[in-house]
């Protein structure tokens, strides 16, 4: 390879390392006790709990512990359970210094319960995603639905990269193998357009439009390179990418995958011949 060949490579190397090394921080997120509607409180302040737990494994968030939020809430005379109000939610987020707030409800309608939530953007103040779940059959059943939960929200708000590069037909992004990306992952790429203003000329939000979708065919620690798989424009760099419905359908789908059973070797009525080897 020729000293041009090895510094353009040199030079590449580093442009993907540095795009990368804005590694995104994880999203810090403050769960609030769900409403308990014909449920017992005890039981929503326990599932709450386990919402949290699910959502910090899911590795997109910091989840604020809830013993945090109950001191600050305490010197502040709020109250947590039973918060719904976007607005009240918001205050309580610049309170604790999140980015995202939880706020939701627990219902049990004859025998099954809903879990319905809101997340809020703390800084613009928009109820940015509404997520519910039911389960039928029981409180028992009630942590595979909040599993679920957790990876839709996970999916659909925790994991979100940009176009950093287009060469020829191959597309970086920075995303990467620590961010839970993997070969044959779908993105979709989203362009963001003009801000939305209110009348005092305040941003309440941007327009977006998917303009096609791609698939992660190599994947790096902070970085991966995809294949376009459809179009609608061409793809800029800085471009947004977010996980494809399809792959969320996918996570939904695994979350209800029961383990599998394990295999009991039957005997063998044939006697192993002492000339061939165990195979282990």
């Amino acid at each position: 390879m020729s000293t041009r060949a090895v510094a353009r490579s040199l030079l590449f190397s580093a442009f993907l390392f540095a795009a990368a090394a804005w590694a995104r921080e994880k999203i810090t997120l403050a769960v609030l006790d769900v409403e308990a509607k014909n449920v017992s409180r005890e039981n929503a302040e326990a599932l709450t709990d386990l919402l949290r737990t699910e959502l910090f494994n899911t590795g997109r968030f910091t989840v604020v512990e809830r013993q945090k939020i109950l001191k600050i809430l305490d010197e502040q005379k709020f109250q947590m359970s039973g918060v719904t109000d976007a607005d009240q939610a918001i205050q309580i987020g610049k309170l604790l210094n999140v980015k995202k707030i939880m706020i939701g409800t627990l219902t049990l309608l004859g025998n099954t319960h809903i879990l319905n939530t809101r997340i809020v953007d703390v800084q613009s103040g928009q109820v940015e995603l509404a997520e519910a779940v039911e389960s039928k059959g029981g409180e028992e059943l009630l942590p595979k639905a909040v599993t679920e939960l957790a990876l839709k929200i996970s999916f659909k708000v925790g994991l979100e990269g940009s176009i950093i590069r287009i060469d020829d037909k191959t597309v970086y992004i920075d995303l990467g193998s620590a961010d839970g990306v993997s070969t044959g992952q779908v993105f979709s790429v989203i362009r963001q357009g003009e801000a939305v203003t209110d009348l005092e000329g305040r941003v309440i939000g941007t327009n977006t439009e998917a303009i096609g979708s791609i698939t992660v065919t190599k994947t790096e620690d902070r970085f991966s390179e995809a294949a376009a798989k459809k179009t609608e424009a061409l793809f800029r760099k800085g471009d947004k990418v977010r996980p494809g419905e399809e792959d969320i359908a996918k996570s939904k789908k695994s979350a209800k995958k029961e383990p599998p059973k394990p295999k009991t070797e039957q005997p063998s009525s044939e006697p192993r011949r002492p000339d061939i080897p165990p195979t282990f």
